[in-house]
């Protein structure tokens, strides 16, 4: 044995071996740095861990049977034991490692103690406060994966429930289950941190039959410490009482400066509320056919029992987006029945505020959104939802306030950090826009929308090159163009005309024009002034005041409308 190791001194294996961990650290380094400027998927790290790993004994192997010399890589058994080239190549070995170990430390303390630099926007100014939690995405320890659903819903319960407490702020559903699936790989601290609260509720559920066994634990963030925990093992009829142990027990262990008390479960049909749970796991996953699923779980649970007024909820955006044509009696009577049980729900009410504006009852739509208001402060749908309708309005200031405060409650939500970043491009702050841009990209990286905004804002700012750049990465990642096709296509156009391109530019027009030229006619419109056509501008938007139709005033701030400001057809649709 000693022989052998003696061997493997000799043939610098182990030198070799030393030097492949140090640049290996040094590469894994370098990619955590750089994934959220280069936007690397949340799987790059583990690949490229895995391609070192799997490295290592092939780098071993050559160290043992080659050697680099002055003439080249020479099978070891071909060379002189008593040349000098083995001291020198241990030398370089030596030095090699020495430096890149000095690289890898250096890249270490700077990215540990130098700081992530400047704070993204939803990080200033967060300090968590006292009284504040994120109930995160309980854990399915079910043998059935389809048990998901019920992990899930069990969450969002305890969320709402926790949320009625007005003393106690609670992390939005988005933001909590945006760690779903990363718990063991993202530290509770900077969990805490990003979503600025002081505790974190966690557990995990069983099921098999008709028996549960749900596990929680409350855990102080600042110290990590369990502040306590709990297991229930019960028949899955009792799943209301567990959710009111549970949030009573968390109200408890806050008791010392809280005032409130949770609230309690509505005791429903099991088969009902079930059925709810996994309408709403369906409508939240939205891949293809989900929202067909989402829908019929939802009408059965109302059938089931039509006290369930989650689900009543959840009937209303179905009826209005996902099936067809909007049917807004039945919308309007889905979000009245949810109002009758729970009179002061938020989202029911500011539903009930959209389905109103919709049927042209605009003054029981206005009174709605005022009650709205008044009690959803704390919803993030709520103040989103309030956001663009006064966007709509082309109150761009107190339309970003609003949004603000969503993205406050809801911090890691991608649709309301997009929508703050567009906001922001219509008011006009393009250095707005693209932090919040950035951040979106932070948090879901190659996103299409994130993506869009910030080739609109390289566009306006004259750099149409990088913005060709980023709907090209669009393109690579979506070949439909991502989710508003219209406007990565409008984009395309403005983008080709921009960098003089005319055959391109006329092609893509012509396609815009023959894809989506009827249904955005307002976009086709920004178009022409993007090319200094106005003629053809000013025609297509007096068709659309001739025609009567309402113009929501956001889509007249676009940038592609800059030399156009205070064209008479534009001030004709404003008015």
């Amino acid at each position: 044995m000693g022989k052998f190791f003696a061997e493997l001194k000799r043939r610098n294996v182990f030198r070799v071996a030393i030097a492949y961990l140090v640049t290996a650290w040094l590469l894994i380094e370098i990619s955590s740095t750089l994934e959220e400027t280069l936007l690397l998927p949340d799987w790059a790290d583990t690949l490229l861990a895995y391609l070192l790993i799997l490295g290592f004994p092939v780098v071993l192997f050559f160290s043992w049977a080659f050697e680099i010399t002055p003439e080249g890589l020479k099978r070891e058994k071909d060379l002189d034991r008593e040349l000098p080239s083995r001291a020198i190549a241990a030398r370089r070995l030596n030095i090699i490692t020495i430096v890149i170990l000095v690289l890898a430390v250096g890249l270490f303390a700077f990215d540990r103690f130098a700081g992530p630099g400047p704070a993204s926007p939803v990080a200033q100014g967060t300090a968590a406060p006292d009284l504040s939690i994120a109930v995160l995405p309980f854990v399915n320890m079910s043998s059935d994966p389809e048990q998901e659903f019920f992990s899930d819903g069990l969450t969002e319960e305890l969320l709402n429930l926790l949320a009625g407490i007005k003393e106690l702020k609670v992390a939005a559903r988005t933001s909590s289950f945006f760690y779903k699936n990363k718990l063991d790989t993202i530290p509770l601290l900077e969990i805490a941190g990003q979503l600025s609260v002081a505790h974190v509720l966690e557990g995990s559920v069983r099921r098999s039959g008709d028996r549960v066994r749900i596990t929680a634990q409350l855990i102080d963030t600042e110290t990590g410490f369990h502040l306590w925990s709990d297991t229930w093992d019960r028949d899955f009829d009792d799943i209301f009482k567990i959710q009111d142990e549970i949030a009573a027990a968390v109200a408890e262990e806050l008791r010392i400066t809280l005032l409130g008390e949770a609230g309690h479960s509505k005791v429903i049909d099991t088969e009902s509320y079930e059925l709810a749970m996994q309408g709403r796991f369906f409508y939240n996953r939205r891949d293809e056919g989900d929202t067909d699923l989402a829908f019929e779980r939802f009408r059965r649970a109302v059938e089931i029992d039509p006290d369930n007024a989650t689900a009543w909820i959840g009937l209303v955006p179905l009826y209005l987006f996902f099936r067809g044509e909007p049917d807004l009696d039945k919308a309007l009577q889905a979000v009245e029945n949810a109002l009758q049980l729970e009179p002061e729900n938020p989202e029911a009410v500011i539903r009930h505020a959209g389905v109103l504006h919709w049927l042209g009852r605009i003054d029981e739509s206005d009174a709605e959104w005022a009650r709205a208001l008044e009690i959803g402060q704390d919803n993030a749908l709520v103040m989103s939802i309030v956001a663009g309708s006064f966007c709509g309005r082309g109150d761009f200031e107190t339309c970003i306030a609003y949004q603000e405060r969503a993205v406050s409650l809801d911090p890691l939500h991608p649709v309301n950090l997009g929508n703050l970043s567009s906001y922001y491009i219509w008011a006009g702050d393009f250095d707005g826009a693209e932090r919040w841009a950035h951040r979106l990209l932070e948090i879901k990286p190659g996103d299409a929308f994130g993506l869009t905004n910030l080739a609109e804002i390289q566009l306006a700012r004259g750099a149409p090159e990088a913005a060709d750049s980023l709907v090209a990465r669009i393109r690579l990642v979506d070949p439909n163009r991502g989710q508003d096709a219209a406007k990565t296509a409008q984009l395309e156009a403005a983008i080709a005309f921009s960098l003089g391109n005319e055959q391109a530019a006329s092609e893509a027009l012509q396609r815009f024009v023959d894809t989506f030229g009827a249904e955005h006619p307002v976009r086709l419109a920004a178009l022409y002034a993007w090319r200094g056509e106005t003629d053809k501008a000013s025609a297509v938007l007096d068709e659309i005041a001739d025609s009567g139709s309402e113009v929501d005033q956001y889509k007249l701030a676009s940038p592609l409308f800059a030399s156009m400001r205070d064209d008479p057809s534009i001030q004709r649709l404003r008015r």
